[in-house]
């Protein structure tokens, strides 16, 4: 502007950066409008999205031992931006953060907490949360909630809790507030996977109830006064360095493994609870012609960084950055991230896709943020 003032514009080139700057200004102003739009930010969701719900909770119930095996309390995670333990299962920054920062934000607090200000938004996100209620898991055999510490309706329920608080004119607010929904979906296989012994293929049978109940939480939201909502799929499970880590030994061969190194039938099932949410996603679209739904990409960006990892600027993308586990993939259930002998991460996380072998690191969270914003990785992309 300085250059402006003191140019004459009588001249050419001083008309050509006039009209030059007018047009960066009215650009930036627009941007500007679409990151101020929202009042607010809502994220529910897991571990990938989490922030400090499962500390709170965790404190709050007084259960030392709790604590100490959230790993995620303990360094290094924190360490790329926070400085310190953050409960983000990451090396700083998640997603979340990102989006909120992008958006004129604050960063969320976890809805858990006591005495926090909610009014420019909550999270509900928290770790081992699933689509699907405790109460199905048991039927199924499971006798320990650790995997369900806040389901998705659950998850709806904190929300709901704390709508009085956020404003005197619901409908108006919510409206102009951006809701992030998931990824629900990757515990309730991990469970199955996991806990029950499960091929993909038998977990599959029970793929529509679990994206059904996504749906049912989509239309809850809509019917609370929710306008704007992301929907993000799930991660490519067969690619995670904890899948692989376990289940290579198992494997009969190269022909479990796609041409990348990702487990096949791993990633066969993440596709087809993903394409089966994209269509469910496109028929609320079609329904609820005033929603603003938005259908998150997360598997084929992140399938595409372990394609091209030189791309992304990721070197080793099956090698977590952080625990002891050495090997191809450095992940050991017994010496994961954070625990006793696994208290130091890879010089340059920002090099690497995975931080501890299940979650991104924060520049991988970066990216997908980025491209959930302004696509193409979101359609429509949150700033369209």
């Amino acid at each position: 502007m300085r250059f402006l003032r003191s140019s004459s514009c009588c001249s050419p080139l001083a008309a050509f950066f006039f009209f030059f700057l007018v047009a960066v200004i009215g650009s930036t102003s627009s941007n500007l409008q679409q990151a101020t739009k929202y009042n607010a930010m809502f994220s529910f969701g897991d571990s990938v999205a989490e922030t400090g719900n499962i500390c709170v909770v965790s404190s709050s119930s007084g259960n030392s031992t709790e604590l100490e095996v959230l790993t995620c309390t303990h360094p290094p995670y924190g360490t790329t931006y926070f400085g310190r333990p953050s409960c983000r299962w990451s090396d700083g920054r998640v997603v979340v953060d990102f989006i909120a920062q992008s958006l004129g934000l604050p960063l969320l607090p976890p809805s858990k907490s006591k005495g926090k200000d909610f009014r420019r938004g909550a999270n509900m996100a928290i770790t081992g949360a699933t689509a699907m209620n405790f109460s199905f898991y048991q039927s199924l055999g499971i006798g320990d909630p650790v995997w369900n510490h806040g389901s998705l309706y659950m998850q709806i329920q904190w929300f709901t809790e704390l709508i009085p608080s956020l404003c005197g004119t619901k409908q108006k607010f919510l409206a102009k507030s951006l809701f992030l929904f998931g990824g629900f979906g990757g515990n309730d296989y991990n469970i199955q996977l996991l806990e029950l012994g499960l091929t993909p293929e038998q977990t599959m049978k029970n793929t529509p109830i679990i994206v059904n109940a996504t749906v049912n939480g989509i239309e809850r939201l809509i019917a609370l006064g929710a306008v704007h909502i992301v929907v993000p799929s799930i991660l490519p499970t067969g690619c995670l360095p904890l899948f692989l880590a376990l289940f290579v030994a198992g494997s009969s061969g190269e022909s479990d493994f796609d041409q990348y190194g990702c487990l096949k039938s791993y990633n066969r099932l993440t596709e087809h609870h993903n394409s089966m949410l994209r269509e469910q996603v496109q028929i609320l679209q079609r329904k609820y012609k005033s929603t603003r739904i938005m259908y998150a990409d997360y598997y084929s960006q992140v399938y595409k960084m372990v394609q091209q990892p030189q791309k992304f600027g990721f070197s080793n993308p099956f090698e977590a950055c952080c625990g002891a586990g050495g090997g191809k993939y450095n992940f050991d259930v017994a010496a994961r991230c954070g625990m006793p002998g696994a208290t130091t991460a890879c010089r340059d996380p920002s090099a690497r896709l995975s931080w501890d072998g299940v979650h991104p690191t924060e520049a991988a969270n970066k990216m997908i943020a980025d491209a959930w914003l302004n696509g193409p990785y979101c359609n429509p992309p949150i700033l369209s």
